[in-house]
């Protein structure tokens, strides 16, 4: 399956479960509904797969039980898919691309570091290299794409490459979320339980600071 990686519109203009459980999916218009069409095309035409995964409407976000359970498997979801496609709104090319929105949110940065194959593709949903995966590879040099990632997130190619959940190098797995941001407060800590291979029960409400208390509760405990 292939699986999308993107900043999320306003909610009014993404597509969303309760669409695709009404059937209205297909009736809906404008960014939302491009950007899902484009990503299911671009899965099947240039990565050969049938299936795809979307989360603004693949999650019942109105079920505690089924939030709880996605949030905790991302990671994995992310780690196993055959392509992860990532979406850059606001780049055009790869002089602008360290400066996309979507190196700044909390959720993006498991999405760039589970997927064994990524593939990066601009405003206009044309790839940003001729690569089948943007992801740095042993037997390769870094490339220019590298560069742009390792300029947006300060995480080299090598890093990128050899990264591992767990809690090793928790100073600079730390380094890497600090400035990232969420919609939700709480969601600076949940967005980073794959990353250290951990897992709590969610729990919207609590805050930011009981929540990370919880995250270096359970490290120090894994």
């Amino acid at each position: 399956y292939a699986i999308l990686s993107h900043t999320w519109l306003d909610d009014d203009l993404e597509v969303t479960y309760d669409d695709a459980k009404q059937g209205l999916a297909h009736t809906r218009t404008g960014l939302g509904y491009e950007k899902l069409a484009r990503f299911c095309e671009t899965a099947a035409r240039v990565h050969g797969v049938d299936l795809a995964w979307m989360d603004t409407i693949c999650i019942n976000k109105d079920s505690t039980s089924e939030l709880d359970e996605s949030i905790r498997s991302m990671y994995r979801w992310y780690q196993e898919s055959h392509i992860c496609i990532a979406y850059l709104l606001n780049t055009t090319s790869l002089d602008d691309m360290p400066a996309d929105r979507w190196f700044t949110r909390g959720w993006t940065l498991q999405e760039l570091l589970a997927p064994q194959r990524l593939k990066f593709y601009n405003k206009h949903w044309e790839a940003l290299t001729q690569d089948e995966n943007d992801k740095p590879h042993t037997y390769g040099a870094a490339s220019p794409i590298h560069a742009a990632i390792e300029k947006a997130t300060g995480i080299t190619p090598s890093e990128l490459q050899l990264f591992k959940p767990g809690v090793g190098n928790l100073e600079t797995k730390m380094v890497w979320a600090a400035h990232r941001t969420t919609t939700r407060g709480e969601d600076r800590v949940y967005s980073l339980l794959g990353v250290f291979s951990v897992s709590f029960p969610i729990a919207y409400g609590e805050g930011v600071e009981r929540a990370f208390f919880r995250l270096v509760e359970a490290i120090l405990h894994s």
